[in-house]
């Protein structure tokens, strides 16, 4: 199943919509729905924020933020990652209700519903709002892509799979087993 593409919205009518459960992004104008997320998606999402979290606090190196959550990357991009980091330094971003500007970070954990638009659509989209770093994480191959923006565009700085180690040069010290990543407790 895809995304559902409804009519197009400014940004204040797109913040209008109600909440039923679905991710609503605006991306040029459309508003891009997709379902709810499954359980393996929020399993890889909860272990990473159980280990990123404590990590940046205590270096106090900025906030982390779970979607859902509106990143605004343009007068008609409203995109929300599974997860956000914003630096210190980017502090003056974070507005009352949703993000204005780039993370540092972007995280997107890929759904089957979802990965070719997380690629396709949402990684450039990201790259040309200048997001430094975006991971993508596939829990069914249990693998993540580490991006780093270079000038206008990606390059992978890491690709990990199997009983390897996520790390990443805007958190240095900070890893996370992949083990760990995707611990889904027994269940799959």
């Amino acid at each position: 199943m895809g995304a559902e593409v409804v009519p197009k919205l400014t940004f204040e009518q797109f913040r209008e919509l109600s909440s039923d459960g679905k991710r609503y992004e605006l991306i040029h104008g459309e508003v891009h729905v997709t379902p709810a997320p499954a359980t393996r998606h929020q399993f890889v999402v909860q272990n990473l924020y159980e280990s990123l979290a404590p990590f940046i606090h205590k270096s106090r190196l900025g906030e982390i933020f779970l979607a859902p959550l509106d990143v605004r990357l343009g007068a008609e991009i409203v995109l929300q990652p599974d997860l956000i980091f914003v630096s210190n330094a980017r502090a003056g971003i974070i507005q009352e209700n949703w993000i204005e500007g780039s993370p540092d970070l972007a995280v997107e954990v890929l759904s089957p519903s979802t990965a070719g638009h997380d690629r396709a659509i949402k990684l450039p989209i990201y790259a040309e709002a200048g997001v430094s770093e975006v991971w993508i994480i596939d829990p069914i191959a249990r693998t993540v892509e580490v991006f780093s923006l270079k000038g206008t565009k990606y390059l992978v700085d890491a690709t990990c799979a199997g009983h390897q180690v996520l790390s990443s040069n805007l958190l240095p010290a900070w890893q996370l087993p992949l083990d760990a990543l995707f611990d889904f407790r027994g269940h799959f």
